[in-house]
């Protein structure tokens, strides 16, 4: 992967515009994070909230609530591989390692901690991800496609977040597959329902230190939920734990980032799409934390040297035939 992200024209144009201007929640959600936050974060010369900055995934989580023996139950399933893969992305090698864990999920409404998946949509998430080597059923970030949201702020190594602010506006740089957001907070209506976009349509506002986004406008070719990071302690099929998880045009998202500490966004979308799920349903975690002095967003060269997609479309195994031919 070529690390070097510079040169991108819509990273430019957002970096010049940055210069244009100086529920009650179950028990057991309040203990693992979930309390109200009284942290009161700096302000920009304008006044509002400053999120500026660089930021890392936060703590890994698996999406869905599991039995407590259902990790251990899956077959040919190694529980450390999850640990391997989370200390694999840590920006400082020489951190000692932290005691294997299995942290509380993601969802925390519905209270039974699942996708409220309807019947017909549950059945069709089986079917992709029992099909998961056919082009028309691989995720659709293995295609290079948007990840659209709230998945774009799911844990998963090779991503920072960049925070760009200028008055009246919030602008997201993903180092994911180069995306980026213009989150304008003047209160304008969203864009007319034919216009379509893989991350969108944001409107945001502030609630006290709290930014919300309300989000429209979707494709329906991506997936709101999917792979991260495993959390450590949690076997590497934690990968897999919302993969499969579809939308229709009618997604609607609501986020709220609050900063927890001087270092901590906290993390809260409301997922609604009446076509597939049968309630809206809520995620919430510790999804940014500010990055290293001198950290920086690479490319992320999605395709390089990547042939599985043309093997999976013509159904040759390219590799395997190398080996045959020597």
């Amino acid at each position: 992967m070529i690390q070097h992200r510079t040169g991108f024209v819509a990273i430019v144009a957002i970096a010049a515009l940055a210069l244009l201007g100086p529920a009650a929640l179950p028990a057991w959600v309040k203990a693992q994070g979930g309390e109200p936050v009284d942290f009161e974060p700096p302000r920009t010369p304008w006044g509002d909230p400053d999120f500026r900055g660089y930021f890392l995934p936060g703590a890994s989580q698996p999406l869905e609530t599991r039995a407590s023996d259902e990790w251990r139950q899956a077959e040919g399933v190694n529980r450390g591989q999850g640990a391997a893969f989370s200390r694999f992305f840590e920006p400082d090698p020489d951190a000692p390692p932290r005691p294997a864990r299995v942290t509380r999920p993601m969802i925390i409404d519905p209270p039974d901690g699942k996708v409220p998946l309807q019947p017909w949509a549950a059945e069709q998430r089986g079917e992709i991800m029992a099909r998961q080597d056919e082009l028309a059923h691989l995720d659709p970030r293995v295609k290079c496609l948007p990840s659209a949201l709230p998945r774009a702020h799911l844990p998963v190594g090779y991503n920072t977040y960049q925070i760009l602010q200028i008055p009246g506006y919030v602008i997201m740089l993903y180092e994911w597959n180069h995306l980026y957001r213009y989150i304008p907070l003047d209160g304008r209506p969203h864009l007319p329902p034919h216009i379509r976009l893989g991350m969108g349509d944001s409107r945001g506002h502030w609630e006290g230190d709290t930014l919300v986004v309300d989000v429209t406008n979707f494709t329906a070719n991506t997936w709101p939920v999917g792979h991260g990071a495993p959390p450590e302690g949690a076997p590497a099929s934690a990968l897999t734990s919302g993969h499969g998880v579809f939308h229709s045009g009618d997604l609607h998202v609501v986020e709220r980032f609050t900063f927890v500490d001087a270092d901590t966004i906290r993390y809260t979308a409301t997922i609604e799409d009446p076509n597939v799920f049968t309630q809206p349903w809520t995620i919430e975690f510790n999804a940014l934390r500010r990055a290293p002095e001198g950290h920086m967003l690479f490319e992320y060269a999605c395709h390089e040297g990547n042939g599985r997609n043309l093997e999976l479309m013509t159904g040759v195994d390219v590799g395997a035939a190398r080996v045959r031919v020597r």
